[in-house]
């Protein structure tokens, strides 16, 4: 049995992240990346070890005294680990590595070092007592470590908070497996409350070792939704394991894929009441997302969307979501999407922009939604206090294939723009993060003059004619990924469920004015 591809690209990020922080390689998203850079993560994902151990030591040959070199070393090691016969051969190839850690790389060092011991394929094998000695002798190690000012000195100050909770909570749940594999699942579900506590993401992987710990103390149903919402997270054989549980549960696995189903189409987590700020003078709030169906870490700020879209009225807030495609081509995107994106220079998703002045990048699975939810609505509340620039109305009906849009801008302001936007509530289409419906989803835009008209219209058949053409030409042009073929192209706008979204935005500033939204009649 090998180390598990998602556990591995877990604990290689782990030590990665520490290893480019304390290199300086983090301090800003613009730095460019040293040319080994792409080569050693793709070597990091490789499965077979063997194979990974020989594509590591080739790029060491390739690229001596190379800004990464002590990182490749460390994969090295870590392939080394995964080929050794006994735990103590592992331990001892961790002694050298651990000597020459220094600073953030050794939280990352011993954190790895953990999980290498658990996830080692020959861990059934081992000395369970030994093992969860080792583990717990790594944990002492690096909350010591994480304690330690100097362990920080070399990464910036705004990564320090959120680099220890990642290690600190981590090892709890290293601590975690290593009780379960003792036997002990009682304290095996101690460390993971811990893990909570300090801070760890409720993600799939918590999820799995939660349903694991569980089970082992026959709490059947409690481990069936443990392993139900790991498998919303599509973490590992989490489907397989729920649907086990759900059939012992029910005599039968009849009714699974329709429970698994309404899993994926809820929020994780309960978005809290509004209460409307006292004295709101009209403002009205824009949130702008821009994420992709094919990006993993696009889930959580989806989902964060979801939760403010649910709980926060269309009187308070309005949303737009732009398909981009980023990592991969998405049939959602549209030449409106590609505008408001060359609008704001967004090259990464998921991006979300608040009132057109506040950019807040990142991410992160389901695990990570309610805290995206929660930053998001902060800034947002914040926000609803303000007086509004402009008083905006709008209301639009649809007949045949035209949408008729009447607005009123407000007064008139000096170097601002007024934009309408032809929203769709919901879209169906599963690309690979898993997402099933996608909402608020932009299908058209235009920019108004209204000392010429206060009436514009969206010719529906017209848009999807020019989407269709911009995804064809995208086909014939894209060459990340060879011979590119759209499976499905979703040029297509629904006669129903069709809103308007009316906002006046300083040229200038990009400072949003004021929003409103209504729902086309």
């Amino acid at each position: 049995m090998m180390m598990t591809s998602k556990l591995r690209v877990r604990l290689r990020a782990g030590l990665l992240l520490a290893a480019l922080a304390a290199a300086g390689f983090a301090r800003t998203p613009q730095r460019q990346q040293p040319p080994e850079y792409n080569e050693v993560v793709a070597a990091s994902r490789i499965q077979d070890a063997a194979a990974r151990l020989k594509e590591l030591e080739r790029i060491k040959a390739a690229y001596p005294g190379a800004p990464m070199a002590q990182t490749i070393d460390s994969f090295i090691s870590a392939a080394k680990i995964e080929l050794a016969p006994t735990l103590e051969a592992v331990l001892d190839l961790q002694k050298t590595e651990l000597a020459s850690a220094v600073g953030a790389r050794r939280l990352g060092t011993l954190f790895a070092a953990a999980f290498a011991v658990l996830e080692h394929p020959r861990l059934k094998a081992f000395d369970k007592a030994k093992v969860l000695s080792a583990v717990g002798r790594y944990g002492d190690d690096l909350n010591q470590a994480a304690i330690d000012p100097a362990t920080f000195n070399d990464v910036p100050a705004e990564q320090q908070a959120a680099m220890k909770t990642y290690y600190v909570s981590g090892i709890k749940m290293a601590l975690s497996k290593a009780h379960l594999n003792a036997g002990d699942p009682a304290k095996a579900l101690a460390d993971l409350d811990a893990y909570g506590k300090l801070g760890g993401a409720p993600g799939g992987d918590y999820l799995f070792a939660l349903g694991d710990a569980q089970e082992a103390s026959g709490r059947t149903k409690d481990a069936y939704e443990s392993f139900l919402g790991a498998a919303a997270e599509n973490f590992e054989d989490s489907a397989a394991r729920a649907k086990a549980l759900y059939a012992k549960i029910n005599g039968k696995a009849d009714g699974f894929e329709a429970a698994l189903a309404a899993r994926l189409k809820a929020l994780p987590y309960h978005p809290g009441p509004f209460i409307a700020p006292a004295g709101w003078k009209g403002r009205t709030v824009l949130a702008e997302l821009f994420t992709g169906s094919e990006c993993p870490p696009c889930v959580g700020a989806d989902l964060g969307f979801d939760g403010l879209i649910e709980s926060i009225p269309a009187k308070y807030l309005t949303v737009l979501e732009y398909h981009l495609p980023i990592p991969r081509p998405d049939p959602m995107m549209n030449p409106a999407t590609k505008k408001r994106q060359d609008y704001y220079g967004v090259n990464s998703t998921p991006t979300v922009v608040i009132d057109g002045d506040k950019k807040m990048i990142g991410g992160g699975g389901r695990g990570a939604a309610e805290g995206k939810y929660r930053e998001y609505r902060t800034e947002i509340e914040r926000r609803l206090a303000e007086a509004p620039g402009v008083s905006l109305g709008v209301r639009a009906g649809l007949a045949g294939n035209i949408v008729k849009v009447d607005f009123d801008p407000g007064r008139s302001v000096p170097g601002a723009e007024v934009n309408v936007v032809l929203v769709q509530d919901e879209q169906s289409y599963k690309g690979s993060n898993g997402l099933g419906v996608h909402k608020l989803v932009v299908r058209d835009l235009a920019v108004v003059d209204p000392a010429v008209s206060r009436t514009t219209t969206f010719d529906l058949a017209a848009s999807e004619k020019t989407t269709d053409a911009y995804l064809i030409e995208f086909e014939k042009t894209y060459t990340r990924v060879p011979n590119f073929k759209w499976a499905v192209r979703h040029n297509a706008i629904a006669r129903q469920g069709l809103k308007v979204v009316l906002f006046v935005q300083d040229k200038e500033t990009k400072k949003v004015l004021n929003s409103v939204s209504a729902d086309v009649k």
